[in-house]
């Protein structure tokens, strides 16, 4: 069972960047700093967008210093940890996911995927089946396409998070439902993982 696992954090640490928010909206109030907010917040996603992650980080770091309505203290946190985590720190996302996962999913998923990166012991799986199976990845959307998010992937993520957690019945139903949403292709995150669990013997 432990080489089983390792052999699956193998696969996911090497796709995590693909695997890898609630929009930054004002209130509508006008005022300066929201909009100063907002502007910084958007060119933080549209830099992800494109690939400018330290462009991403250095807008919402200066959006942090303005003063920012509730969702976009939860935009900003997500962006920078999104940042983060696709230039490889994925360690350093994890405070900034951490507060945005209160209510946005799309941080719940980059936190999920942090915490089976950095693995410090098995509650790290388990927290991070336990993030994905409450969302759950049913109601998962994406709202930033820079991401490369898919509800498959995110079903393959919970699919992972509950096989380290060691609920095989849970990670099998999961890896199911991922490889039905990506049933038409090939050679992706989720075909690659859906073939791992079928190597291993976890699923038919």
């Amino acid at each position: 069972m432990k080489k089983a696992k390792f052999f699956l954090l193998f696969v996911v640490l090497m796709t995590f960047p693909m695997i890898q928010n609630c929009g930054g909206a004002s209130n509508g109030g006008g005022s300066s700093s929201l909009l100063i907010a907002d502007k910084l917040i958007n060119e933080g996603w549209d830099a992800i967008k494109l690939g400018n992650y330290s462009t991403a980080r250095a807008s919402f770091q200066q959006a942090f210093s303005e003063n920012l309505t509730e969702g976009q203290r939860i935009s900003a946190h997500s962006g920078m940890g999104w940042a983060l985590s696709k230039e490889g720190k994925i360690l350093e996302s994890i405070p900034y996911f951490e507060i945005a996962a209160e209510k946005d999913n799309e941080a719940k998923v980059g936190l999920a995927g942090a915490l089976i990166y950095r693995h410090q012991t098995a509650v790290d799986y388990v927290r991070a089946a336990e993030i994905l199976g409450n969302m759950p990845p049913e109601k998962f959307a994406q709202q930033h396409s820079g991401l490369a998010l898919s509800s498959a992937k995110v079903h393959g993520l919970a699919a992972l998070s509950y096989a380290l957690a060691g609920d095989m019945e849970q990670a099998k139903i999961y890896m199911n439902k991922a490889a039905a949403l990506d049933s038409m292709m090939v050679g992706t995150t989720v075909d690659r993982l859906d073939e791992a669990f079928f190597l291993l013997g976890w699923k038919d």
